[in-house]
């Protein structure tokens, strides 16, 4: 079922406004909040299907920027300032094309996993797009640059944040009201990316382990 079919406020403010998707007022959330994106910056989308999210980096990052967008599912937008991959982001030739227009200033994933209806499942699933996620933009992120995923809580959060906090100054756990009530998603943001961190191969073991009870005590 889409936002349209089971549509709640912000379902038909994005209908109302224009927009592909509800999605987008969580960007438009996390950005005033945190103030990210700004006009001439090149930004990577991920698992950017029907297309809110671009839809508000290309207002933002005006003529001089651009937005790469990728998913498999059908993607609606179009921009002079949107360069979209139709396909899967894990594929190795995909990761290539995204890089023929990188480095970028900020990289985005609304990625999910395809839900299998065991929450402790579709929790680590989740944590694993963002360390795919996070793998990819350690190599393609400008210094300074930043970071935004969602993930489902109770997953791998703790190791995730804790590597994060290795590779950019500041590193924040945001849930916007935009978020459905009944979602146990939330976003991690990583502002001012340093450089890729140099992880111990205790520390690579920990990000795989399923070890994490999903309590976010911090």
């Amino acid at each position: 079922m889409n936002d349209y079919e089971n549509p709640d406020f912000y379902s038909r403010k994005a209908k109302d406004e224009g927009y592909f998707a509800r999605s987008i007022y969580k960007l438009e959330e996390i950005d005033s909040r945190f103030s990210l994106i700004k006009k001439g910056m090149k930004i990577v989308d991920l698992g950017c299907a029907p297309g809110s999210w671009c839809q508000y980096l290309s207002n933002i990052v005006g003529d001089t920027g651009l937005v790469v967008g990728i998913d498999y599912k059908k993607i609606l937008v179009t921009a002079p300032n949107i360069v979209i991959v139709h396909g899967n982001f894990l594929r190795d030739y995909n990761q290539a094309e995204i890089m023929t227009h990188g480095p970028f200033n900020g990289i985005v994933s609304d990625m999910a996993p395809d839900t299998t209806g065991d929450r402790l499942t579709d929790c680590f699933n989740s944590s694993d797009l963002v360390k795919d996620a996070l793998r990819f933009s350690y190599d393609h992120l400008k210094k300074s640059g930043f970071f935004v995923a969602k993930i489902f809580q109770g997953g791998d959060e703790k190791a995730i944040f804790d590597e994060m906090k290795m590779a950019f100054k500041t590193v924040k756990w945001f849930k916007p009201k935009s978020c459905r009530k009944i979602s146990f998603e939330t976003f991690i943001i990583g502002m001012d990316f340093t450089g890729k961190p140099q992880l111990s191969e205790e520390a690579e073991d920990i990000m795989d382990v399923d070890n994490y009870s999903g309590d976010m005590p911090w």
